[in-house]
């Protein structure tokens, strides 16, 4: 499914704004490794797609045999610069939550992961919260997702992937 060009438009215009107002857990110390602004760098001729893997773009919570809500992500972006041989990227990601019978009025918190890969190595991987209001009976919400803490060596080839979804992390082994 795809977004309206102004709403997309107004979502990467406002993944710099938005980021510094997300909800999201940030990594434990920021401070011991500065991101150097994006302003500093280059426009390199590559930027790594954004793309979801099988199972990660539909969250569906439920209470039982009740859903509570179904978030779903429909759209992705991405920017790069490079600053001193490292490549910076902004990967964002827009979608809606949808209250279903059972929805309580209140937060949810959408457990969402961007990671970066090269071949089999795991270059980066955050998992983040972003926080979702929703009302019970009301209807779909939508919401903007930014990370901006991606920094890794400028690749010398096209070699990198980059990944957003929901995470939940492993599933829970079945009982025997």
């Amino acid at each position: 499914m795809h977004m309206s060009f102004a709403f997309r438009a107004a979502a990467l215009a406002g993944f710099a704004i938005l980021a510094g107002c997300q909800s999201s857990t940030p990594p434990a110390d920021l401070s011991a490794n500065p991101v150097p602004s994006a302003a500093e760098g280059r426009i390199p001729e590559y930027c790594p797609r954004v793309s979801l893997r099988e199972g990660t773009a539909v969250l569906t919570k439920k209470a039982g045999e009740d859903v509570v809500y179904v978030a779903s992500i429909t759209d992705s972006s991405r920017e790069c610069h490079v600053v001193n041989g490292q490549l910076m990227m902004k990967v964002g990601i827009a979608g809606r939550v949808m209250p279903g019978p059972a929805a309580k009025s209140g937060t949810i918190q959408l457990p969402i992961r961007v990671a970066l890969v090269s071949g089999s190595d795991v270059l980066y991987s955050q998992l983040s919260q972003q926080s979702v209001s929703v009302s019970a009976g009301g209807g779909a919400v939508q919401f903007v997702y930014v990370d901006d803490r991606v920094v890794v060596p400028e690749p010398p080839a096209r070699t990198y992937a980059v990944y957003a979804g929901f995470d939940e992390g492993p599933a829970p082994k079945a009982k025997r």
